[in-house]
């Protein structure tokens, strides 16, 4: 078996059958948070990788298609872009088990992200208390957690590294990817251990007190976005559970929480350590005031 250190309070285990390995190919170290919830089991076995008797329910071309199994239950087929084998994962235990089955022995060891990630956004739906989130993520020096999401070219890298090289006093969570969870009345947001190109990956943890969309810009400029539009600027950030339609209430719980709680914001500013240090000052104390 190969564990993962807790990511946002779960632990993964790589259950490895059949001789199958695995590998984190450009791996950062992840320290992992305080485990506080039952782990999530990802076994590793041969076996059928078709996709028999399921429902194709959203295509991501060419990486792979999700369907629904007979209960409702999602499942992914990956297929094989590289080289790989065709891979099938599917739920044995929604929010517990999954198993990923090859349909030949791989030569080489696995990269683990994908099944990683599709099989923890898959718990994350079925424990209903938490998203991925597609963005940067750090923490202010007075401890507002601070997410700013965006599509790939948005600058979430960007601002990662011009945080780490002009404003150590932040607690980078992600250049990436993050974890937002709502857990009863409690919004946070958490780094993981699936960093982008600056490698950043925080096991740090903090109540979730603005969102900022990020612009290019010529000069440093805030404003205030209104909730509805935040709504909707966030969906195509966030890993809606689309596959599974009976639990994207909960998702959307979640997303509302976000923009009724958090501050929302616009930034557009000059890719320089300036604007770095000029964003960080701009949201003291705009992050307590939440969405008011």
């Amino acid at each position: 078996m190969v564990g993962v250190a807790p990511v946002a309070g779960i632990p993964i285990v790589h259950d490895l059958m059949d001789g199958i390995e695995i590998e984190h190919r450009d791996a950062v170290p992840w320290a992992g948070t305080a485990s506080t919830c039952a782990p999530i089991v990802i076994r590793h076995e041969l076996g059928d990788a078709s996709p028999r008797a399921m429902r194709a329910v959203l295509h991501v071309p060419p990486w792979c298609t999700f369907h629904l199994d007979a209960r409702g239950e999602p499942a992914s087929h990956f297929h094989a872009v590289f080289g790989e084998v065709d891979r099938l994962l599917t739920c044995e235990e929604p929010g517990a088990t999954y198993v990923v089955k090859y349909g030949a022995t791989p030569r080489e060891p696995v990269v683990a992200l994908q099944s990683e990630l599709a099989t923890y956004s898959f718990a994350l739906s079925a424990r209903e208390v938490g998203l991925i989130a597609h963005s940067c993520a750090f923490v202010t020096p007075d401890g507002a957690g601070v997410l700013c999401p965006g599509v790939s070219g948005t600058g979430k890298t960007t601002l990662a590294r011009l945080l780490h090289a002009n404003v150590p006093e932040v607690a980078l969570l992600t250049d990436d990817r993050a974890i937002v969870r709502l857990d009863a009345d409690a919004l946070s947001v958490w780094g993981s251990p699936w960093p982008g190109a600056a490698g950043i990956a925080g096991p740090g943890v903090a109540s979730l007190d603005a969102v900022v969309f990020i612009r290019h810009g010529t000069t440093m400029t805030m404003r205030r976005v209104a909730p509805s539009d935040a709504f909707r600027r966030i969906l195509n950030t966030l890993s809606m559970p689309l596959w599974e339609p009976a639990r994207c209430g909960r998702a959307l719980e979640i997303v509302d929480a976000i923009v009724s709680r958090a501050a929302l914001v616009e930034a557009s500013y000059p890719p320089t350590g300036r604007a770095a240090r000029w964003l960080v000052d701009e949201l003291r104390g705009l992050a307590s005031l939440g969405a008011r």
